[in-house]
């Protein structure tokens, strides 16, 4: 299964990892948590928590239980792929925008 970040997901990955690198003593925890995530992502792609449809995608997320983060992402069997929407903090409260 390919895994691809989207635009936005990939700018949220960039700036989480910075502010995770620059204010937290384990740097590369959000790194590494999310790269063991899209790992699991791309072998069990149904494992994540149903979320709501949008566009006509059902988007799923997952929960970076370290890191206090969902990713949130859409799994199109059809293409084998699964496209990863958002990064987002789940102690925010709300989801992001997708």
């Amino acid at each position: 299964m390919r895994v691809v970040l989207l635009d936005e997901a990939r700018w949220q990955f960039e700036s989480d990892d910075g502010w995770w690198r620059e204010h937290r003593d384990a740097q590369s925890l959000f790194a590494e948590e999310f790269e063991r995530t899209l790992r699991h992502l791309s072998t069990v792609p149904g494992a994540g928590q149903r979320y709501r449809l949008t566009r006509g995608k059902l988007i799923q997320r997952w929960l970076m239980k370290k890191t206090g983060c969902h990713v949130y992402y859409h799994h199109d069997r059809e293409r084998e792929l699964v496209e990863i929407h958002a990064i987002w903090g789940a102690r925010r409260g709300r989801g992001p925008r997708l």
